[in-house]
């Protein structure tokens, strides 16, 4: 067997048994999400990564958190509150399950996985599954406010507006998060 047989071989075995998996995943609830991981280093990780820029950071300095989760809750709460504001949309019911994945490879192995297209994304958000699979190692506020503003469109609107709507919007989103 080639080396690069092998190696798909063991990012899909990984992708199968414990990366989609809910039941072999950790979680972190927040008031808007729930994160999925694998082991606690990838939180540790998502955390160190997402430098939320001065003044947010201020407001999660504001907040109380003991624990690493607790400060990932503190900023995704306050991420999810900020895109909310910039698009001056506030859905009523808005959850989602948030998967963090090490790299960008297994995002682009997911997304091939579900929808059998090859893409070079470094995180994206599944429509139907109300989902979003992120590379922790490609993270930051812009990619992250991004997929959020494609859930707060998703959850604001009772029906869908089209993609190019729906991208542009996650676009603003993703421009004005730090404003």
């Amino acid at each position: 067997m080639t080396s690069r047989v092998c190696a798909s071989l063991v990012i899909l075995f990984f992708l199968l048994v414990g990366t989609v998996s809910p039941s072999l995943c950790e979680e972190l609830k927040t008031r808007y999400a729930t994160v999925q991981y694998d082991d606690i280093a990838l939180l540790q990780k998502f955390n160190d990564e997402l430098y939320l820029g001065r003044q947010l950071s201020l407001q999660v300095r504001q907040q109380k958190a003991f624990t690493i989760q607790d400060e990932l809750q503190n900023k995704l709460n306050i991420i999810v509150e900020k895109v909310e504001t910039v698009l001056d949309m506030f859905p009523a019911k808005l959850y989602v399950t948030i998967v963090l994945l090490p790299s960008s490879k297994e995002v682009q192995e997911v997304y091939f996985q579900k929808y059998g297209k090859r893409v070079d994304h470094v995180a994206y958000y599944s429509l139907g599954e109300k989902t979003i699979y992120l590379s922790v190692r490609d993270v930051n506020l812009s990619v992250l406010a991004h997929e959020v503003g494609h859930i707060v469109v998703d959850h604001y609107f009772q029906v869908r507006p089209p993609y190019k709507i729906h991208e542009m919007l996650a676009q603003f989103a993703e421009a004005h998060v730090n404003d």
